[in-house]
C-alpha cells in the first residue's frame, strides 16, 4: 500500500469526514476519495460505509484499522532512522569506551580496521559509564570497550575478557615521591591524586589494597583530588609537580620519553578490569571486523 492511500485511510477512519480528511492531508476531496480507493483495491477489502455526510469503518475497515497504525508506525520508523543515517554519514561505528582503553586498545584497533575498510565512519564515545551493557543493549553503542564490573543479566551479549595489564602511576620528574623510594597505594595517596572516575571495583581494589580497615574507607572516599574521563587534562597536570595521575602505560609514555614526567616506583601493582562487549545478534561486518581486533587482546 503506497503512503498515501494508507494516510488517507487513517484520517478519514479518524475524522469520520470526507472534507475533515482532506483538509488534514492538505489535498482535494477527490483525491482523498481516490487514496481511499486505492487502500480498498490494495486490501480487497470495503473499509467504509459511504453516506452524504459521514464515513464509518466497516467491520472489515475496524479490523484493519490496527494493521494500518502498525504500518504507520513502522513508516515513521524507517524516517527516523533515514534521518539519522544522514547526519552520521553510511557506515559510522558507534564505540562506547571507558577512558583507560583510548591509547592502549582504541588507537592500534581503529588502525587496523582502517587498512581493511578505509571508508569506515567512527564515533568514540569516551565516559566511565556505570551501565554500559544497558547502553549496549539500548542500541547506544555498536560496541562497548571498557570495564565491565556491572554486568547485568544479558543473554543477547557477547563479552571477551582483555588481557590485564598494570596501572602505572606517574609524576612529574622533580616531585618528590621520587626521592622516596618504592611506594604502596598509601603513599601515592598522600600526595594529590588525579586520575578518572573511581568506581565501585576500582574503590574495593583501591580499599583492599591499603588494608581493608575503616581509615582505608575514609582514605578511599577522599579520591581523586581532580576526577576527570579526559586524559589530556589529567596528563596535563603533570607539568608541575604537585599531582600523582593513574592510568595505562601508552597514555604516559611520549611524558616519560621527554624526561617530563616518571613513573612512580610500587612495591604493590594493580591492574585493569577490561573487557570488550557487543550484541550477539544482528552484527555487521563492520563490527565483526572490530570484534576480531579486540579479539587479539583477548586475555
Amino acid at each position: 500500500m503506497n503512503e498515501n492511500a494508507l494516510t488517507a485511510f487513517l484520517a478519514l477512519a479518524e475524522t469520520g469526514s470526507f472534507q475533515n480528511a482532506a483538509r488534514a492531508m492538505g489535498v482535494s476531496n477527490a483525491s482523498l476519495s481516490r487514496y481511499v480507493v486505492q487502500a480498498e483495491d490494495h486490501t480487497g477489502l470495503v473499509l467504509f460505509h459511504r453516506s452524504r455526510n459521514s464515513s464509518t469503518l466497516t467491520r472489515a475497515g475496524q479490523e484493519f484499522l490496527p494493521i494500518a497504525q502498525a504500518l504507520r508506525e513502522d513508516l515513521d520508523r524507517y524516517a527516523t532512522r533515514v534521518s539519522g543515517l544522514r547526519e552520521t554519514g553510511p557506515g559510522t561505528l558507534l564505540i562506547g569506551c571507558g577512558p583507560l582503553t583510548t591509547r592502549t586498545l582504541i588507537l592500534p584497533v581503529l588502525g587496523a580496521v582502517r587498512r581493511t575498510m578505509p571508508d569506515l565512519r567512527f564515533r568514540i564515545l569516551v565516559s566511565a559509564y556505570a551501565r554500559p551493557l544497558d547502553l549496549l543493549q539500548e542500541g547506544e553503542f555498536d560496541l562497548f570497550l571498557g570495564d565491565l564490573t556491572y554486568t547485568p543479566e544479558a543473554e543477547d551479549v557477547e563479552i571477551i575478557v582483555m588481557e590485564k595489564q598494570p596501572i602505572q602511576f606517574v609524576a612529574h620528574r622533580d616531585h618528590e615521591i621520587h626521592q622516596l623510594g618504592p611506594q604502596t597505594m598509601a603513599g601515592i595517596f598522600d600526595f594529590p591524586f588525579a586520575s578518572p572516575h573511581l568506581h565501585k571495583h576500582w574503590r574495593a581494589a583501591l580499599t583492599k589494597a591499603l588494608g581493608g580497615g575503616a581509615e582505608a574507607v575514609k582514605k578511599v572516599d577522599a579520591q581523586p583530588h581532580i576526577e576527570c574521563d579526559d586524559y589530556n587534562l589529567l596528563t596535563g597536570l603533570l607539568a608541575e609537580p604537585e599531582f600523582i595521575v593513574g592510568g595505562m602505560p601508552d597514555t604516559f609514555a611520549e611524558l616519560i620519553r621527554a624526561k617530563t614526567a616518571k613513573p612512580v616506583s610500587m612495591k604493590q601493582n594493580l591492574t585493569w578490569n577490561i573487557c570488550a562487549a557487543r550484541k550477539s545478534q544482528n552484527t555487521s561486518a563492520a563490527v565483526e571486523l572490530v570484534w576480531n581486533e579486540f579479539a587479539k587482546y583477548r586475555a
